[in-house]
């Protein structure tokens, strides 16, 4: 990875903050939040190492902001779709060929012994869908369960959709294809 040239360097809080998550997320992606120190960060960032401290704070808070950012942006284009079968298709298409950033993020850190809940809490990008499947769906309990089983079975698909496709003979079956279709079965009104 190229680090961005200095005169390439953002200027102010926000545009620092928006890098460093930028970097942290790619890094993290590819190496877990174990593998990699802040000042790799802040050197693919292109920014002082100082500023993390300054504006964030450790390894754990940027971590946190990385799945609230990620989170956040996934929540804002669901909600913006309006439609569930829209949003749908952005989460399925969202780890298309490989796992996103985000599914890779999260296995690492789980991996590397993090509590997912303390990483984001309550996720935007999932209380966006379930507003969507409640608009549909009158039983609050049952909208949680299927958007709990699409989210279960999209991150899972990610990490593990040809193993799982190889293991019952689905070679040669467009796996996009069926994590879509197996998706909208969970979600499917009861």
């Amino acid at each position: 990875m190229a680090n961005p040239s200095s005169t390439d360097s953002p200027v102010g809080r926000e545009a620092v903050v928006a890098r460093l998550v930028t970097a942290a997320a790619t890094l993290f992606a590819i190496s877990g939040p174990d593998g990699v120190s802040l000042r790799q960060i802040a050197a693919e960032a292109g920014v002082n190492y100082g500023l993390i401290h300054q504006y964030i704070g450790t390894k754990d808070d940027l971590l946190r902001l990385v799945f609230r950012s990620v989170s956040d942006a996934a929540a804002d284009r669901f909600s913006a779709s309006g439609d569930l079968d829209e949003a749908l298709e952005q989460l399925i298409n969202s780890g298309t060929d490989a796992p996103s950033r985000y599914v890779t993020m999260l296995a690492w850190a789980i991996l590397q012994g993090r509590d997912a809940h303390a990483l984001l809490g309550r996720s935007p990008a999932l209380h966006a869908l379930l507003e969507l499947v409640d608009q549909r769906d009158h039983d609050p309990i049952d909208a949680r369960r299927r958007v709990a089983m699409v989210a279960a079975m999209n991150l899972g698909w990610q990490l593990f959709g040809p193993f799982i496709a190889s293991g019952v003979d689905l070679d040669g079956v467009d796996l996009d294809e069926t994590r879509r279709a197996l998706s909208r079965r969970l979600l499917a009104e009861p």
